[in-house]
């Protein structure tokens, strides 16, 4: 049989490609094999490997700099933490797989928190986290973090639903729990704190007279507020402080400020705060009114206050900062009213500002002013 021209038979073969990509087909379709289930599950995993190593690379650029602006997968999180010797402390926020928020708390060890959340509620509530850490000790203290993590919470206009529930879970804990009765003899010669009907500082009830030592009339004509006069006045709770292995030393007086240092058992005492503002303070301005604004108690040597120390503490903490994206510098300080100049976010700024009344108890005020 006669072949066609070759004319013809292109326009056959044309005629036939376009039928066939008309039907979703490439010409060689017949003759490619099909993929197998098992093929194609290795396509899946290998797909799922790719999305982990980036969740991978941006779990350990965000454990780099932690800065509390990134949410990233947990897994990956903690993958990238895994292997580095050093706790970090710091505020985290705990999201499900939505991205709703569900959890926010400051730790010592952020890791370990994070962790522990994840193994209690399970990959669904714990999908994501972000994590702010403070590296420097000097703004890793109890008092900043707990500022930082409830800055947080209010930032999100509601509490989140797992502070919500364990909160409420502590609640019934504390209520449900059996009271424990304990008959304790009375010794002959009982001494009495000053402050012990306020605070309960050892957990048991005592009895004591009155309001206790520093109970006076409040109409009764106030004290000058000198060195000499509050050292006379805290002669009457120096009984009681020794009587507990401890003592109360004056440091110094300056604009309304009283610093004192709590020696021996007193110093180290998980009731020391409790000393502080039930006893000490509270006799001190029975004494001399509103001349006495705070009572402050530091652990060491008092550091002198001047535009000069703060700007070296400043310098200290000046790579920290900047690592966080601020910067900050003195610009007055006149009666003990810091004036700091700061740029950066706003709650970099709040814990720079506690840093600084922590080390200085003489700064009766902090403020900021925020420069663009």
């Amino acid at each position: 049989r006669p072949r066609a021209p070759p004319a013809r038979r292109m326009r056959a073969t044309w005629s036939s490609c376009v039928s066939r990509a008309a039907r979703g087909a490439s010409p060689s379709a017949r003759t490619a094999p099909k993929r197998t289930t098992a093929a194609r599950r290795v396509d899946v995993l290998a797909l799922r490997e790719r999305k982990r190593a980036v969740a991978r690379a941006a779990a350990a650029d965000a454990v780099d700099a932690d800065d509390g602006s990134t949410k990233v997968d947990v897994c990956a999180w903690l993958d990238a933490r895994e292997g580095r010797k050093e706790a970090v402390a710091g505020v985290f926020a705990i999201y499900d797989v939505d991205g709703v928020c569900q959890y926010v708390d400051y730790a010592r060890n952020v890791e370990q928190a994070v962790r522990a959340v994840r193994g209690r509620v399970g990959a669904q509530r714990a999908a994501w986290t972000r994590v702010m850490a403070f590296r420097n000790a000097a703004m890793a203290t109890k008092d900043i973090l707990a500022s930082e993590a409830r800055r947080w919470r209010e930032a999100l206009g509601t509490t989140p639903a797992l502070n919500a529930e364990w909160d409420a879970e502590d609640e019934d804990d504390t209520k449900s729990a059996p009271a424990s009765v304990e008959t304790i003899e009375p010794s002959k010669e009982p001494v009495v704190s000053p402050f012990a009907a306020n605070v309960g500082a050892d957990g048991e009830a005592k009895v004591t007279e009155g309001d206790g030592v520093g109970s006076e009339d409040a109409d009764a004509p106030k004290l000058e507020l000198t060195m000499e006069n509050v050292d006379k006045a805290l002669d009457e709770v120096r009984p009681y402080l020794i009587a507990d292995g401890g003592n109360v030393e004056l440091m110094s007086i300056e604009n309304g400020i009283v610093v004192v240092r709590l020696n021996g058992a007193c110093g180290s005492c998980a009731s020391s705060s409790a000393t502080m503002k039930g006893g000490i303070e509270k006799l001190l301005k029975q004494k001399f009114g509103d001349a006495v604004e705070e009572v402050c108690n530091v652990s060491g040597e008092l550091e002198e206050m001047s535009v000069e120390t703060i700007e070296e503490y400043l310098g200290k903490l000046r790579n920290s900062i900047k690592s966080y994206g601020g910067e900050c510098k003195v610009l007055t300080l006149e009666r003990g009213v810091l004036l700091l100049e700061f740029k950066g976010p706003q709650a970099l700024a709040f814990s720079i500002a506690e840093s600084i009344k922590k080390k200085f108890p003489l700064v009766r005020e902090c403020k900021i002013k925020q420069i663009a």
